[in-house]
């Protein structure tokens, strides 16, 4: 399997409030490994906005870090390769990062990871998405169920999936972990075959671990048979540009 939002960079370099600790990434590596997935694109919060000159230093840590874990996860035998990415928030100035070169993609391909405003209204969402596509970036865009729960601001999915974009939904959502509302979302967006991904959007071992096989069966009875293998393996792969 293929996790396309995992937090894991997050305990390697300091791009994030949490400590850096690299320890608890090998742990989330292994129980990631254990389930089945084999590849994990790494997904750290990245606000440009909030950045400011440190732009190009962060994109820089970003790089080595998945380089450096990597590494370290080879030397302990752990199974599972990590991918370059972040969760890139949605910021008027993001077509022109990209043409900087300073907008992390999802591994070797043009997929970047966007997460839309939950708790505010962002008029130019369309417009910035789509001038990420006039560059020959491909939005994915970040646990879009739970939209489901905002209470500002309405996205048709589907019109979203007939201009190009990608959405990716998170495991804990269909297993009822962010309540009922999104969950039904979740499902919805599978039956309706709009989903191009799932992430387990793990940030730590313990409440929030890196699976994916827990929601085989809700993922399997909502998209049909083989919908688990679609939404794990062969589309994240074009995603992460090894198709």
């Amino acid at each position: 399997m293929i996790d396309l939002h995992n937090h894991i960079l997050r305990y390697v370099v300091p791009v994030h409030r949490t400590e850096p600790d690299i320890e608890i990434a090998v742990e989330m590596a292994k129980i990631a490994a254990a389930d089945g997935i084999r590849i994990i694109a790494s997904t750290p919060h990245f606000r440009p906005e909030a950045l400011g000159d440190r732009l190009p230093e962060v994109c820089a840590l970003l790089r080595e870090g998945v380089t450096r874990l990597n590494r370290v996860l080879r030397e302990r035998g752990v199974d599972v390769e990590i991918v370059d990415g972040a969760e890139v928030q949605l910021w008027e100035g993001l077509p022109e990062l990209a043409d900087a070169g300073l907008l992390p993609t999802l591994g070797e391909g043009r997929h970047v990871l966007v997460e839309l405003p939950i708790a505010s209204y962002a008029t130019y969402a369309e417009q910035v998405l789509f001038a990420l596509q006039l560059r020959g970036l491909q939005p994915v865009i970040a646990h879009f169920e739970r939209m489901a729960g905002a209470p500002t601001q309405e996205f048709d999915a589907e019109a979203l999936v007939s201009r190009g974009l990608k959405l990716q939904v998170n495991c804990e959502s269909l297993q009822g972990r962010r309540g009922k509302p999104v969950q039904g979302a979740a499902r919805d967006l599978i039956r309706n075959g709009l989903v191009a991904g799932l992430g387990s959007d793990a940030h730590n071992p313990e409440d929030s671990p890196p699976r994916l096989s827990a929601c085989r069966r809700a993922v399997n009875r909502a998209g049909g048979r083989g919908a688990f293998e679609r939404l794990t393996w062969e589309q994240p792969l074009e995603i992460i540009g090894r198709a």
